[in-house]
């Protein structure tokens, strides 16, 4: 299997002198899903910014065969799209469409195949009605749409996904549980929900004090790390 991302000995310590990441050993491999669990601090969202580049440190990241460098950032983030928690983070054109035009449009593409990736990347995620509109007129999820969107008119080969499923009520989360189980791109899941994880990652990745204690399936992941509760609840129902 074609290896599309390696992390070697990743490391990152904040100015106020917190350690967020130490000896981060990691691969993605082409068009799997990988969840990664922790508790609130432990490294995860460091984690993926040093992946794309947006914080340095310590050790050596590499995409589809290039080493991210300062020289090489603008070619390895066409290859990296990252969906922030917050998709207010990430939308700021006046409509929805001029929001998708943005990357492609940076990325000094000519107007016909900026409309064509707009187009194809509304379609995929269903929000192409919604071209016109602006985007804080939308409700949670489908600004989560829009975002995703915004990611896939870039064409990139992974996917960084930071708490997706965040915000939304249980129609927009299951709409973007269809949208991404579909997506041929390698995907890094940061999550706390393990149902979102089962539904859309067979391997995942445990963070504690910014280091990757365990490496396995979903389940022996959230089952050795005391993260299984739903199945815990559903025992405690029955008991009961």
């Amino acid at each position: 299997m074609e290896r599309v991302m390696e992390a070697k000995n990743l490391g990152y310590c904040y100015p106020d002198g917190t350690v967020a990441l130490t000896g981060v050993d990691f691969s993605l491999y082409a068009g799997e899903t990988v969840a990664i669990f922790g508790a609130n601090g432990s490294g995860k969202t460091t984690f993926l910014h040093r992946l794309v580049g947006l914080l340095g440190g310590e050790g050596e990241v590499i995409v589809c065969g290039e080493r991210l460098a300062k020289k090489t950032l603008a070619s390895v983030r066409r290859k990296v799209g990252i969906l922030f928690q917050d998709s207010d983070d990430q939308l700021f054109m006046p409509t929805v469409e001029e929001d998708v035009a943005f990357g492609p449009l940076n990325m000094g593409l000519g107007g016909r195949e900026v409309r064509s990736r707009v187009g194809r990347a509304l379609e995929r995620v269903g929000m192409e009605q919604l071209a016109a509109r602006q985007p804080y007129h939308l409700s949670a999820g489908e600004k989560r749409r829009v975002a995703l969107a915004g990611i896939l008119a870039m064409n990139p080969g992974i996917i960084l996904l930071d708490e997706p499923s965040t915000f939304l009520d249980p129609p927009a989360r299951a709409q973007l549980v269809a949208i991404l189980r579909d997506l041929p791109q390698a995907k890094l899941l940061v999550t706390h929900d393990a149902s979102l994880a089962r539904e859309l990652a067979h391997r995942a990745v445990f963070f504690e004090k910014g280091s990757i204690v365990s490496d396995g399936e979903v389940d022996e992941i959230l089952t050795a790390h005391g993260w299984d509760m739903s199945r815990k609840r559903a025992a405690l129902t029955q008991q009961r």
